[in-house]
């Protein structure tokens, strides 16, 4: 019984992966399909070597580019991060991370969740 559990485990994940008509509705790669068959949802996958630098490392807020900003920070998109750059651009490098709070769209929550991947080197 137990061999026959795990050969289905196996099999459903390919036939989902080899299924014509699967493949013309959803692009599902190697590690959605074994994520599957283990029943765990599957980890974000970033793109671009730079983006999963960007997840795994503080931002720089004085040197960051709006599409760093929204890769690297929760809770900030293409709006907030224009928000951020444009505010520095005008009043110069944040002195402290607090300074953020001035920022319009990006309140003390934001700023919870994000105040360990913030750096302020200049």
């Amino acid at each position: 019984m137990l061999r026959l559990k795990s050969m289905i485990a196996f099999i459903i994940p390919l036939t989902i992966i080899f299924s014509p008509m699967a493949q013309s509705f959803t692009h599902i790669d190697a590690t959605t399909a074994k994520a599957a068959a283990k029943n765990i949802k599957p980890t974000l996958k970033s793109k671009t070597k730079k983006a999963k630098q960007l997840v795994s490392s503080s931002i720089n807020i004085n040197t960051a580019s709006v599409k760093e900003l929204t890769i690297g920070l929760k809770g900030v998109g293409k709006n907030k991060a224009e928000a951020i750059v444009e505010y520095r651009t005008k009043n110069g490098s944040f002195k402290a991370i607090d300074d953020l709070l001035k920022v319009k769209g990006i309140g003390k929550k934001i700023l919870r969740k994000n105040k360990d991947r913030i750096s302020l080197s200049k």
